[in-house]
Order: C-alpha cells, then sequence, then structure tokens
C-alpha cells in the first residue's frame, strides 16, 4: 500500500451531475413546433409550458462545491475542479470524499 491511502482500499467512482427542471413558456403560438408538440397549455392561458431537464454544474474549490446552471469561463478558470451539468465522469477517492461530504453521494457510483 502506498503512503497516500493509509490502508483505505482507493476507488473510482462514476460521477453523473445533477439537473433540475425548468419551466419553459415558448412563444404565445399554439402551433410552434415545439410547444405544439411537448408543452400543455398554460394555466393562465397565455403560451405553453413544459419541463426541461436542465444539467447543473458543480464547482469544487478546496472543500466547497458550489452548484451553477450557467458558469462562466471565469467561474470555471477559478475553480479547482468543475464537473459540467449534463455530462458523466470517472472521478477520484479524493474527489469523491469531497463530493460525499458535501451532500451528492446520490449522483455517485463506485465502479468495481
Amino acid at each position: 500500500m502506498g503512503p497516500f491511502n493509509q490502508g483505505r482500499v482507493m476507488a473510482n467512482y462514476q460521477l453523473i451531475t445533477p439537473w433540475q427542471a425548468e419551466t419553459w413558456i415558448p412563444d404565445g403560438d399554439i402551433y410552434s413546433p415545439y410547444g405544439r408538440l411537448a408543452a400543455r397549455p398554460n394555466p393562465s392561458g397565455v403560451g405553453r409550458i413544459t419541463d426541461i431537464g436542465r444539467g447543473v454544474s458543480l464547482l469544487i474549490n478546496g472543500s466547497t462545491v458550489t452548484e451553477n446552471r450557467t458558469p462562466s469561463q471565469d467561474d470555471l478558470a477559478a475553480a479547482d475542479q468543475y464537473f459540467l451539468g449534463g455530462h458523466e465522469y470517472v472521478v477520484d477517492q479524493a474527489t469523491a470524499d469531497i463530493l460525499i461530504a458535501a451532500g451528492y453521494s446520490d449522483y455517485l457510483t463506485v465502479i468495481p
């Protein structure tokens, strides 16, 4: 065993970033191709609405994990690590430990 793992079995994890349902109101034209096929009538009677899954990016600075739906290049450059929403990643034990401590264990799966 190496000096850094202190007797622990080090594992890799699959990270699937979280997502949020976003309500989107297309233009008021009920004949727009997207609104007509995917949306339901808006209760207000104007336009149509639907829920679209949007990826949530995770930015890590030290041991702090921050969610960001629309990170700028500056946000990404300032982060120690980042994982863009809507993607899958393989992360090491150290990164998994940070994510688990921050409450993101539901998005991690141990790779056998």
